[in-house]
């Protein structure tokens, strides 16, 4: 039982060094991030125990921007 939970962790802390960088990455292109989605370190507790619901809800994200783009291209 213990081990279940810390694998969750281990993954929760993976998905949000995920989005750090992604983000990092995303500011050092010269993107401007919407105002409020910086990440403090409550934020990053948060996303560490309800990663789940993040990786549905990026992933879901990333599959309509590139549907969006594939759109966008064929037009």
């Amino acid at each position: 039982m213990l081990e279940t939970f810390i694998y969750y962790l281990f993954y929760g802390v993976i998905f949000s060094l995920v989005v750090d960088i992604s983000t990092w990455h995303f500011k050092r292109q010269g993107n401007k991030l919407p105002e409020g989605t910086d990440w403090d370190w409550n934020t990053r507790a948060i996303a560490i125990l309800i990663w789940p619901l993040g990786v549905i809800y990026f992933v879901a994200g990333f599959i309509i921007t590139i549907i969006n783009n594939n759109n966008n291209k064929n037009n």
